[in-house]
C-alpha cells in the first residue's frame, strides 16, 4: 500500500500522455496542429525547420550545441527560436531547437523543458506494441 501511496504522489497534478501526442504550434505565421513525440531523452524540445520558416518562428540570437547520434561528432550546433506549443488545451512558451525532422515521424519532439513537472508518459494510450511505427490509427497523420 505504502508503494502506490509514493507513485501516486509523483505523478500527482501531472497530465499523463501517450508517446505520441497531436500538438499545435503558433507563430508569427498561424499555426499547426502536428504529431508530437515526447522523448525524456532530450534536454530541449525540437522543431523541424520547415514547420519553423512555415509559422515564421522568432528566431533568437543564441545557438544550442546538441548531442546528436546521427552525427559522427557527436555534438551539433542548432539555432533557437521562440513558439508557443499547445498540448491537450495547456500552452507552453518554449525555446526550441531547430532541426531537420523531415526524416522522422513527428516534426516536433517534446523534450524534458516540457515534460518534467507537467506530464507523465504512458506508452500504452498511444501504441498497441513498443514498436514506434504500432502507433493507433486516431494518432496518424492525415
Amino acid at each position: 500500500m505504502m508503494e502506490e501511496d509514493a507513485d501516486h504522489n509523483r505523478t500527482e497534478g501531472k497530465e499523463v500522455v501517450g508517446l505520441i501526442t497531436k500538438v499545435k504550434v503558433r507563430g508569427k505565421n498561424g499555426e499547426r496542429e502536428v504529431l508530437a513525440l515526447f522523448d525524456t531523452g532530450a534536454t530541449r524540445t525540437s522543431i523541424d525547420k520547415r514547420l519553423a520558416e512555415e509559422l515564421q518562428l522568432e528566431r533568437k540570437r543564441k545557438k544550442v550545441k546538441v548531442k546528436s547520434k546521427t552525427i559522427p561528432e557527436g555534438y551539433v550546433t542548432r539555432g533557437i527560436y521562440e513558439a508557443e506549443l499547445e498540448i491537450n488545451g495547456r500552452k507552453f512558451r518554449v525555446e526550441a531547437n531547430v532541426a531537420d525532422r523531415s526524416n522522422v515521424m513527428c516534426p516536433v519532439l517534446i523534450g524534458r523543458d516540457i515534460i518534467h513537472g507537467n506530464f507523465v508518459i504512458d506508452v500504452t494510450k498511444t501504441h498497441f506494441s513498443n514498436k514506434l511505427k504500432d502507433i493507433k490509427p486516431e494518432l496518424r497523420e492525415e
